[in-house]
């Protein structure tokens, strides 16, 4: 294989993690009791890769949970569950995520959202997404991000040593 070969696929390796990186998007939702969640979905195009957070008053909630809990707003067996007042998610894999407030009747009077998360062109990982906010590692909201960076570093490391080779 030719030094100017191995650059080029080397050179391609590289972009295409930083458009991965790139084409990530954050979406911010203010979450509280008279919110309109019915459509977020429908009006929000949320991929693997994406990150989703949710703001709010010390008053709420961010519980996740099964479509079953969430369709009857049952929340002792929920996913994960965050207080802290920013509550983010990175989605890791497409599917469908539930998500609802616990306290009172909030979710029975709508503060809940169903999100569609839809697949990405970039080979993601498999892990489902874990929120971060009130201790919970802040570092596993960012598994994409640094899932990336170790394929950027992996591709570059062994692209060195074959332009080394030459």
């Amino acid at each position: 294989m030719s030094a100017a070969l191995v650059k080029a696929l080397v050179a391609l390796a590289a972009m295409a993690a930083v458009a991965e990186l790139a084409a990530a998007k954050s979406h911010t939702i203010e979450w509280s009791l008279g919110g309109n969640y019915g459509d977020w979905s429908n009006g929000n195009a949320v991929s693997v890769g994406d990150t989703v957070v949710f703001t709010y008053s010390p008053t709420h909630t961010v519980h996740e949970l099964s479509e079953a809990d969430y369709k009857a707003c049952i929340f002792g067996n929920a996913v994960s569950s965050d207080r802290s007042g920013s509550t983010a998610f990175t989605f890791d894999k497409a599917g469908t995520r539930y998500f609802a407030c616990a306290t009172g009747s909030h979710c029975a009077q709508g503060q809940k959202v169903a999100i569609t998360v839809a697949t990405s062109s970039s080979p993601g990982g498999q892990s489902p997404a874990t929120p971060s906010g009130n201790g919970s590692s802040a570092a596993s909201s960012m598994a994409g991000a640094g899932e990336l960076a170790m394929k950027l570093a992996l591709g570059l490391g062994v692209g060195g040593a074959l332009l080394a080779a030459f």
